[in-house]
């Protein structure tokens, strides 16, 4: 019998759960690819910046986090940033992270999601087409865009 999928919430960092955040690490071989969480967290505290910080949550602790924005030419939504702690990989709960910020996409009536991703990260590369989301050539920065079209029910 297959493991139960990962069940992962987010919230909205605040004052009860930054420090969780901040003290996420990754593996020593993902550094390359991922950006410490502190600094998605002054990147969504300060400046003119559309990106927001989100906590994921599982079984009352922070597993990771990721941060989100939305595009206002297409209003389609991007993830970024996410992270997973060394000590919670391989568990799904970044499929799950994923799969739940997905839904709020859905709920906010966004028609698609987007992303980006250093074309050497393998893992994000597959987790991420094992999801549905297809390159579309675009890059973003050094990154190499993927998008998926949402089904959005009014």
């Amino acid at each position: 019998m297959p493991p139960e999928p990962a069940v992962v919430s987010l919230s909205e960092v605040g004052a009860g759960n930054w420090r969780d955040c901040a003290a996420l690490e990754v593996t020593e071989d993902q550094r390359a690819f991922v950006a410490p969480v502190t600094r998605y967290l002054a990147m969504c505290a300060y400046g003119d910046t559309p990106w927001r910080p989100l906590a994921a949550e599982a079984d009352g602790r922070v597993v990771g986090f990721a941060i989100w924005a939305v595009d206002p030419d297409d209003r389609s939504y991007w993830i970024g940033g996410l992270v997973v702690d060394a000590a919670e990989q391989r568990k799904g709960y970044g499929r799950a992270a994923v799969q739940a910020l997905l839904d709020r996409a859905r709920a906010g009536g966004h028609p698609s999601a987007a992303l980006s991703y250093q074309p050497a990260n393998t893992a994000a590369r597959a987790l991420y087409a094992s999801l549905g989301f297809a390159e579309t050539g675009e890059t973003d920065d050094d990154e190499v865009v993927a998008r998926l079209a949402l089904d959005v029910h009014p």
